[in-house]
């Protein structure tokens, strides 16, 4: 009884109800179909370099205006905002405001930002950005990249809106999103769909698979988490063990023909991460097989082997000397290092010796050159500070997500963190939508998952009432 008439009023004597709760819950499923959909919206579109406004993006949008206003019903309906991402959410709000100061700040920054409409550069770094469309970019990335962070802190709150239905269909939809992406690139393979990326060289234009996307990084995004979601659901998916592995296997093909090495290495990681740890159950379920199974299985594994070889072994060879050799200088010092990201990093190195005090501590606010590299970019867009907030963004929700989990599960966390640090060291993770989409979406798997049975003190494990 008293609950109920907790919930009756507030402020002035005003009813309240249930709406606020109502509404919450159902922007939360929005969201979170959204998230499972988005892929199939990225398919259709002019395919171009450029950010363009096309179904995907409009998906995006809608789906961060439903994390958000789900956010804001939960705040309403409580009363209170969830405090154990309150760090985070202050952090980015910082990094908004440092957006507005370099905004305010262009034409005080004027002499120092004419240095980056240097012509010679354009083929290396692409084309100079305009610093007020700039900023706008970066500050819009920012908040439609991150609002799945509100949405994490409302499945603290309320974890049974986040039902297990609701997950798994959302997770299936991502999967089965990342195998339409895949039979896409691979018809680009067998040249039934034309490319949309290619590589320059002396021999000429080098085709590259990408799916639905323009670029094979846009595919490989999608990639990296679809195989992490196989592994990490598991059983819960309820696919058969065949099927999931058969998934995996259509998707490390493909990460392979992108031939986008980080999107190769991050697929590997994960693949192998997993295995090695199932490896001795693995060994002893194949040494209790009879021999006449085992036999058979490895002679249709060979045969099948063979016959891939036979059929796709020289395109394969092919991209393996391609990955091997188009890759420029190894050596840290050349300008060449990594195919030009050297350049690219010593050329902005040298530019921020004459930078101002302000922007060494809150940046630019926006990218005016592709800078290849996540941290480099966070502290040419929001400066040094903007780095020790970022940092803090995922040190709170690391924190925050360990202490949420069982124990055995929470090595699964440190294969997503090495994806985003990997991803990041050529990559720029956190100025991709999407992936910092299903960044998120993979640590609500793992809480809802693999909950802690005894949650320490200040993780929220209720499923009460909706009045609650």
């Amino acid at each position: 009884m008293p609950r109920k008439a907790a919930a009756e009023t507030v402020g002035g004597g005003r009813r309240l109800g249930r709406s606020p709760w109502a509404v919450a819950q159902i922007l939360v499923v929005l969201a979170m179909v959204t998230i499972g959909v988005k892929s199939f919206f990225d398919i259709f579109g002019e395919k171009v370099a450029a950010d363009t406004v096309d179904a995907g993006m409009v998906a995006t949008v809608i789906g961060s205006l439903f994390m958000a206003g789900a956010f804001v019903a939960l705040v309403v309906a409580a009363r209170r905002i969830p405090r154990n991402l309150l760090p985070s959410i202050i952090a980015l709000l910082v990094l908004g405001l440092f957006s507005l100061v370099g905004l305010l700040a262009m034409s005080a920054r004027n002499d120092f930002i004419r240095i980056f409409a240097t012509a010679d550069v354009a083929a290396l770094f692409g084309p100079d950005v305009a610093p007020r469309s700039g900023i706008i970019t970066q500050a819009a990335q920012l908040v439609v990249g991150f609002a799945p962070i509100v949405l994490v802190a409302v499945m603290f709150s309320k974890p049974d809106w986040f039902s297990l239905d609701l997950m798994r269909w959302v997770l299936l939809l991502v999967v089965l999103g990342a195998v339409v992406h895949s039979v896409i690139a691979w018809l680009q393979v067998v040249g039934v769909v034309p490319y949309t990326y290619f590589f320059n060289l002396m021999s000429g234009k080098v085709g590259r698979a990408s799916g639905g996307y323009f670029h094979p990084a846009s595919l490989g995004r999608l990639l990296i988490f679809a195989v992490f979601i196989l592994y990490a659901a598991g059983d819960r998916l309820r696919l058969k063990p065949l099927v999931r592995y058969a998934a995996v296997a259509l998707l490390a093909a493909t990460a392979v023909v992108s031939t986008h090495r980080i999107t190769i290495l991050c697929v590997a990681f994960v693949i192998v991460a997993f295995e090695l740890r199932r490896l001795p159950e693995i060994m002893r379920q194949i040494f209790d097989l009879p021999f006449r199974v085992a036999v058979w299985g490895a002679g249709a594994i060979v045969v099948a082997v063979i016959l891939a070889a036979i059929r796709w072994g020289s395109y394969l060879v092919d991209r393996a000397v391609f990955l091997a050799t188009q890759i420029g200088s190894l050596n840290p010092t050349n300008d060449q290092f990594l195919h030009g990201r050297g350049q690219i990093w010593f050329r902005v190195a040298d530019v921020w010796q004459d930078a101002p005090v302000d922007v060494w501590l809150i940046g630019l606010a926006y990218e005016p050159w592709n800078t290849h590299a996540d941290p480099l970019r966070v502290f040419v867009v929001w400066g040094l500070l903007g780095l020790v907030l970022m940092t803090l963004i995922f040190i709170n929700v690391w924190r925050v997500t360990k202490r949420a989990i069982a124990v055995e599960a929470r090595w699964m966390l440190t294969v997503l963190y090495v994806l985003v640090i990997v991803s990041a060291l050529t990559q720029k993770p956190t100025s991709y939508s999407y992936f910092m989409w299903m960044f998120f979406l993979s640590l609500i798997l793992l809480v809802r998952y693999f909950p802690l049975a005894s949650a320490p003190a200040g993780v929220p494990t209720d499923a009460g009432g909706d009045d609650k």
